[in-house]
């Protein structure tokens, strides 16, 4: 498996989606905040809370998208 350029530190996580390049998508999130930011300059960025982006995981973990994927 590849692994993900990752900026861990015990405040943040900031994780591109990509192991070779820059321009690829990444997700922002940081403790003390209740947003999470996912994107890049090239597609643009999105916003989620973070309880929208756990209703999220849980679907993903139910299977719900692996039929389209």
């Amino acid at each position: 498996m590849t692994k993900l350029k990752s900026d861990i530190t015990n405040e943040y996580i900031n994780m591109t989606f990509c192991a070779t390049c820059k321009k690829c998508p990444s997700i922002h999130i940081e403790k003390n905040s209740n947003e999470i930011t996912i994107g890049g300059k090239k597609e643009g960025y999105t916003k989620f809370t973070k309880e929208q982006f756990l209703l999220f995981i849980e679907q993903i973990k139910k299977g719900t998208f692996d039929g389209y994927i």
